[in-house]
């Protein structure tokens, strides 16, 4: 996974480098130049690394995330002066800056009322944002503002990969860090687990972490780098996640994500799976009371794809634990036309899918 990683990071950068040469858009070569940057800093860590102990911390590139971070102001109307100034009390949440003229992404639902807001800066004027240019990736709850903003602080990535349990993480917006530590590296919140289904339209895995804070924080590891993005409930989406549809937010305005269309159980995180009588790994196409385990009209259903269908590997990737059936999926683009090793009735076969 980290050399697909690193090869569609590589490819991220000399994608804008092109359009920014043919194009000649304003802007469009710092954004180039940021995200080499950032995204030749997620590369660095391309192995799990063991649980680090609070004295490995760089202290330094930890306090200096606050200029990677902006935090999210109610504007206010009013005509008093008090009414011009920002106060403690106007913050509603907080964000990460993805290039240095502009884009940051924060969760989606800091936009939900419409509101006019004002993104706050460590090191540079503050910006008006407005929620109705947002572009929301609905795969993870994330959404993308591009500010009126020039020279900012990209927040180098890290690799939420390496995070392990009990590795201290940061929350920081622009102004302060908190402390705390990671609970799990990677899993379904709670109220997800209630039946374990997931969707192959939603990367529902999370960083858990043992502090709640306002929504929105840079979740940043012991060497200062973003690993996620906190969602002020106790989880922070991985910035892995961000980072694969941040190409087709800056040059297309949407989030781009492959579409397959089915409900299933990763029978690697559920520990009584033997004692039950399934396989050990994979992922299980599964029904319940709120969606049908094909959906209509999707790409599985075009495939033949059928309840109770357990999908052992995507091309030559086992699903076997290290990654989700959706996240296997993020490695193609839509209309790619792939093949699954499934298991039906005991039985191994192929199956030839073509995403939408």
């Amino acid at each position: 996974m980290a050399a697909k990683r690193l090869i569609k990071s590589l490819l991220l950068v000399m994608g804008l480098t092109a359009v920014a040469a043919l194009a000649g858009v304003a802007g469009a070569s710092l954004v180039a130049d940021s995200l080499a940057e950032e995204l030749a800093a997620s590369a660095v860590q391309q192995s799990p690394a063991p649980v680090r102990p609070a004295s490995n911390v760089n202290a330094t590139r930890v306090s200096e995330s606050v200029r990677a971070a902006v935090s999210i102001y109610k504007k206010r109307t009013g005509a008093s002066p008090l009414d011009k100034i920002l106060l403690p009390s106007d913050e509603e949440g907080a964000g990460i800056v993805l290039t240095t003229d502009g884009w940051i992404a924060l969760p989606a639902a800091l936009l939900a009322g419409g509101n006019p807001l004002v993104a706050v800066f460590a090191g540079a004027p503050p910006a008006a944002l407005d929620p109705a240019k947002a572009v929301r990736d609905d795969a993870t709850g994330v959404a993308f503002v591009k500010l009126d903003a020039q020279r900012l602080t990209a927040a180098p990535f890290g690799d939420d990969a390496a995070l392990r349990a009990a590795d201290p993480i940061f929350l920081a917006d622009s102004s302060r860090v908190i402390t705390a530590s990671v609970l799990s590296p990677r899993m379904l919140p709670v109220a997800a687990k209630a039946d374990y289904l997931e969707s192959s339209e939603t990367l529902g895995r999370r960083i858990i972490i043992d502090h709640d804070g306002l929504p929105g924080l840079a979740a940043v590891d012991a060497n200062g780098e973003t690993v996620g993005l906190s969602l002020g409930d106790g989880t922070a989406v991985p910035i892995s996640y961000v980072e694969e549809v941040m190409r087709g937010v800056f040059l297309e305005g949407k989030a781009v994500r492959p579409k397959l269309g089915v409900r299933y159980l990763s029978l690697d995180s559920l520990p009584d799976a033997k004692d039950a009588g399934l396989e050990a790994s994979g992922a299980m196409l599964v029904s319940n009371s709120a969606a049908r385990a094909v959906a209509k009209g999707s790409a599985a259903e075009a495939a033949g794809l059928k309840d109770g269908d357990v999908i052992t590997a995507v091309e030559h990737d086992r699903i076997d634990g290290e990654e989700t059936l959706g996240e296997r999926l993020q490695d193609y683009p839509p209309g790619a036309k792939i093949e699954f090793t499934i298991l039906r009735g005991g039985k191994q076969m192929k199956v030839s899918v073509a995403l939408k």
